[in-house]
Order: C-alpha cells, then structure tokens, then sequence
C-alpha cells in the first residue's frame, strides 16, 4: 500500500540538496559525516526518508547554515516527523512522479500555472475528470477530484491560485458539449465567487510564449522549504527549485498574464463560451 510522502519531507530534502550542492560537499562527504551510506544521503535528498534532528544538524553545520536557519529547518523537519499523513492511495498504483505532485500541490501556500491544453485537476468538475480518465478506476478519479480541496481548505488557509488558461483548454471537446458546458460554469463561477482564485485566459492569438506546448506549475511554501516549479511535457513531469530558475520562471508567468484577459474579461469569456456550448446541447436535445 502506498502512503503518501509528507510534504514537509519533501521539502527539507530539497533544501538539503540545494545546501550540499552550494557548500561543495560530496554525497559520499556527507555519508561520511553520518556513518552511513551515499544511497541513504540520496534517500534523504529526495524525500524517500526523513532525517532525525541530530543526523540534520551534523549535515547542516557541515554545509554552514547559521544558527538561526538550523533552527528553524530543525523544527521544520520534526513537523514532517510527527504530522500523520493525510491518508492513503489504497490499491491504486500511484507513480511516485504524481505522489510527489500530490504532497506538494497539497502543502502549497500559493500556486501559479499555466496550460495551453488542459484545465488543471484543481479546477475540474467529476464529468471532465471522468473523460480525462475513460474506464479508470473510480478511486483514481476520487483520487484526482480531491485535488479540489485545497482551494476550500478549513485547517489551514486556502490555497491562493493564478491560473493561465489558453483559450484552446477551453475549447477542446473532452467529454462532449455538455461536460465543457459545466467545466466552464465552473470556471466562471471560481472567478466571480472565490477571491483565492485568479482565472485569465490567454486568447489564441496572443502569439508565442516561453510556456508554448508544456504545462508549468510554479507551488509556494512557508518558510523555510523553497518554492518548486514543475514543468510537465508528454510522459513525465520535471522538478526544479533551483533559485535563478524559479526567478526566471516567476518573471515568464508574470509577463505571460499579463498578456492574457484580466480576471472580470476572462470571466465574460468564459460565461460567453459556456452559454454557447449549453445552447448547442439544448439545440440537439430539441432535434
């Protein structure tokens, strides 16, 4: 049975990583320093497993963090120890690619994305779900439709999403008339009632951009864990929270929207698209 890797985890391993790699120090230096193996240091470097606060300072003072900032991945790290995960995925055979995906998405303060193709899981209705996934089991599709949650958590405050949608998503068939005729009432609704939520299309003849043909994620963490970009293609999905890339990726994302409609034009596109799409059902129900 897979468990879901704690996000904390995630992202102490990620700031481990970062902090070796600019402190010149080898996997095989730092296993060296614990007395164990360089696997168990890339174990510890991808999440795999947790490092106990003593094995964390020894590394963190060998790669020169301050007191301050070993304080405070310390208490960070035994957050990741000691919070339950939020559940299992069961008998569905999850990739470890999307688990990762599904632990950050889930701890993620604030999130940008941008798709040409696809309207991104956090946004979709079960009806679009379910065409994405023909045949799929139903806990996958539950699997994915609890994605949604993050944008009316109670526990914490709700995830803050920027979306780029290009006009395309918006116009493909998936499902027939009737699913995106409710995928796009459900758009529009977010961005006339949910003020966590930025919904802006970029229209089709906004012309080339750094985001053509890729979907990008860029997911935001409090303190201390970085931010991480996914750039997702055909068959995998790439991480990165390398700083000048995230900076260069936060500046794309930025000019990118401004390019497309602002929130209140988005939503008149949306709602114009949505009623033309239900009359055409409506017209074929009356034949």
């Amino acid at each position: 049975m897979s468990q879901p890797i704690p996000t904390e985890r995630v992202q102490v391993a990620a700031v481990l990583r970062r902090m070796r790699e600019q402190a010149g120090v080898t996997r095989g230096e730092a296993a060296e320093l614990l007395g164990c193996t360089p696997s168990k240091i890339g174990d510890l470097e991808l999440g795999r497993s947790g490092a106990k606060p003593a094995e964390l300072e020894k590394l963190l003072v060998r790669y020169g963090a301050g007191t301050g900032q070993r304080e405070e991945l310390i208490r960070y790290a035994r957050a990741s120890r000691s919070r339950k995960p939020r559940g299992t995925y069961g008998s569905i055979p999850v990739p470890a690619n999307l688990r990762r995906v599904l632990a950050l998405e889930a701890q993620a303060r604030e999130t940008a994305h941008y798709s040409g193709e696809l309207i991104p899981p956090v946004l979709q209705v079960r009806s679009y779900t379910e065409a994405l996934l023909p045949g799929g089991p139903v806990k996958l599709v539950e699997l994915h439709l609890a994605r949604r949650d993050c944008l009316e958590r109670t526990d914490r405050p709700r995830l803050r999403l920027r979306c780029v949608l290009g006009e395309a998503a918006l116009r493909t068939g998936i499902g027939g008339e009737a699913v995106m005729a409710a995928q796009l009432a459900r758009l529009c609704w977010l961005n006339e009632t949910a003020p966590n939520v930025e919904i802006h299309v970029l229209p089709t003849g906004a012309g080339a951009h750094p985001f053509l043909g890729r979907t990008v994620t860029l997911h935001f963490f409090p303190r201390p864990a970085p931010a991480v970009m996914i750039t997702g293609g055909h068959d995998r999905d790439i991480f990165c929270d390398r700083p000048a890339a995230l900076r260069d990726a936060v500046e794309r994302f930025t000019a990118l929207r401004a390019r497309a409609l602002g929130v209140r034009e988005s939503t008149e596109f949306l709602r114009r698209l949505g009623q033309h799409r239900a009359s055409t059902v409506e017209d074929s129900h009356a034949r």
